[in-house]
């Protein structure tokens, strides 16, 4: 007897984890209900977790990468929050930025594994820049001549190219009504010096020996008043021209070089013959373009 009840007790308590099993499954596998969903993705954004975000959502946006990588960059996520499930499934959020309160809302829907964010989570920001036409967020460039979409956080928001110039705001973007943020732009010293070094690898470039004199270079070699043809012709810089930028950032002038230039060729009697020519105010000059967060000189 002993035995026996011994026996049972064991399949009984089998019976009874079973049992247990399918009951901790089935409460496990309930789709989350609104109020939840709306939680989770809250957390989810005070987490600074996008990817998390991004499984909450009903439709995930075409350029959510670079929603990602702004979101990635941020300054600060929302803190305490508090919020409402209205009866259209619509969510209102109150906030926390870095101790900055804001209002924070999304749109619900409800399908066959719960509920998702559908509409209006996003933010709007519209930032314009006194230099270029781009800002930055962290290493993502957004155009100013259109609205940039993005999840709520506290944000700084620079001038492009950002390895140029100085300049920055810092702004809490939420999707409570359209952001707006100006950013006072300037070239930075660091900037200035980055041109001034490309721009002498291209003085340089134009001091490689050839066989005719190179264009726009701003080289002016007057070898034909001495030859009838040029074979070749070498440089030697003396002093790399010095670069000014203009004050609005649409031209540059590199100026005060001085370089040498020794032309080889046949002279008018067909001997071979070589001149040497210097140059005392060798310049480069040109406009500088900025578009797409990019900045390009174009030496005319």
């Amino acid at each position: 007897m002993k035995r026996k009840t011994t026996v049972g007790i064991v399949v009984g308590a089998f019976v009874l984890a079973a049992v247990g099993g399918v009951v901790v499954w089935s409460l496990s596998s309930r789709a989350p209900s609104a109020e939840e969903a709306a939680d989770t993705y809250l957390r989810a954004l005070s987490d600074g977790d996008a990817e998390a975000v991004r499984s909450l959502l009903e439709i995930e946006p075409e350029n959510f990468a670079q929603i990602e990588s702004a979101f990635s960059s941020a300054d600060a996520y929302l803190g305490d929050y508090t919020f409402e499930v209205f009866e259209d499934s619509s969510v209102r959020a109150e906030v926390d930025f870095d101790g900055e309160p804001a209002v924070v809302g999304f749109g619900l829907s409800e399908g066959a594994d719960g509920f998702r964010v559908t509409s209006d989570y996003l933010a709007t920001l519209e930032a314009t820049t006194t230099l270029g036409d781009s800002v930055t967020i962290g290493s993502t460039i957004f155009s100013t001549s259109e609205a940039a979409h993005l999840l709520p956080a506290l944000y700084t928001v620079g001038a492009a190219p950002a390895e140029l110039f100085s300049g920055d705001a810092a702004v809490v973007v939420t999707n409570e009504n359209p952001v707006r943020v100006a950013v006072e732009a300037s070239l930075s010293a660091e900037g200035i010096a980055l041109i001034a070094s490309q721009l002498d690898d291209y003085a340089r470039a134009c001091a490689e020996p050839g066989a005719t004199v190179p264009e726009n270079c701003g080289l002016r070699v007057p070898w034909a008043a001495d030859l009838a043809a040029l074979s070749a012709i070498t440089f030697r810089i003396d002093q790399l021209p010095v670069l000014a930028v203009a004050d609005d950032l649409a031209s540059f002038a590199a100026t005060d070089g001085i370089i040498v230039a020794t032309a080889i060729g046949t002279t008018r009697d067909g001997a071979s013959a070589s001149f040497t020519y210097r140059a005392d105010d060798w310049a480069l000059r040109g406009v500088i373009e900025l578009t797409n967060g990019r900045m390009a000189l174009r030496v005319i």
